[in-house]
């Protein structure tokens, strides 16, 4: 091709279509990107993110037996882990200690 000598319009026109074949070619290499990313976050342990490899917490969902009990009512327990139970709360502002509800 001979630049020099062509019509403005057809420079214009080239222009274009360069500009048009750069933009097709920046989005294909984007998505192989985000295809390669998307494989190294599934395989490699650790990750975190919403595209997680499927394994969940081993402890999640485990059933854990109760360590403290309400004494006012025997049917309210706490493990231990999470929140305190309102009622445990409420015990120990009022100044009760932790180890008073200690199942033994």
């Amino acid at each position: 091709m001979k630049i020099k000598s062509m019509a403005f319009d057809d420079l214009v026109v080239m222009r274009a279509q360069i500009d048009a074949e750069i933009e097709t070619r920046i989005s294909k290499q984007r998505m192989k990107l985000i295809e390669a990313i998307a494989d190294l976050r599934g395989t490699v342990p650790g990750r975190t993110g919403s595209e997680r490899s499927g394994k969940s917490h081993p402890l999640k969902g485990r059933e854990l037996p109760p360590l403290y009990r309400n004494p006012k009512n025997a049917a309210e327990t706490w493990a231990g882990r999470g929140n305190r139970p309102r009622w445990l709360t409420a015990a120990l502002k009022s100044g009760k200690k932790l180890e008073a509800f200690l199942i033994k």
